[in-house]
């Protein structure tokens, strides 16, 4: 799909197209995303930058994923901000209701963000292995905040 124009304020489509050499600007988005993208921004002034959007199948085929991923629904980004630690990213990121996945890269210094349906998902990410995001594993990586300090861990 090729729309060319704005998505918003401060994104358009080729932000979300798909890396992948096989398929040219492709993409799909979630405009509740792109929403989510402007008040994380707008939190911290700043653009975020997103590192990944979109995957086709082919891409995703070459993740070596055993599980389906949102990114093949432009459902999902990972996301980062200049000079703004991920962990603070990562606590704002998790206010907003319309995020309900949200993961913490901490060996790539980027968060994952989606808009799945259901129940919210806190994660982190250890090497090549998807973790719930336990009390412990918060405050291990400083993403412990007032609003989710006693909360339960969630699968990814």
């Amino acid at each position: 799909m090729k729309i060319m124009g704005n998505l918003s304020e401060h994104y358009n489509h080729q932000d979300f197209a798909c890396h992948c050499r096989e398929c040219p600007d492709e993409y799909k988005i979630h405009l509740g995303l792109v929403g989510a993208l402007e008040m994380i921004g707008g939190r911290f002034r700043k653009k975020v930058r997103i590192v990944s959007g979109f995957w086709c199948e082919t891409f995703f085929e070459k993740q070596h994923k055993t599980k389906g991923s949102y990114h093949t629904k432009g459902k999902a980004a990972h996301i980062m901000i200049e000079g703004i630690p991920p962990q603070e990213i990562f606590k704002f990121a998790e206010t907003l209701p319309e995020l309900r996945g949200v993961g913490f890269y901490p060996q790539e210094s980027w968060i994952h963000i989606d808009t799945r349906p259901g129940d919210p998902v806190r994660y982190v990410k250890e090497g090549n292995e998807y973790h719930p995001l336990t009390p412990e594993k918060r405050a291990r990586y400083g993403l412990v905040s007032e609003a989710h300090a006693d909360q339960p861990a969630t699968n990814p």
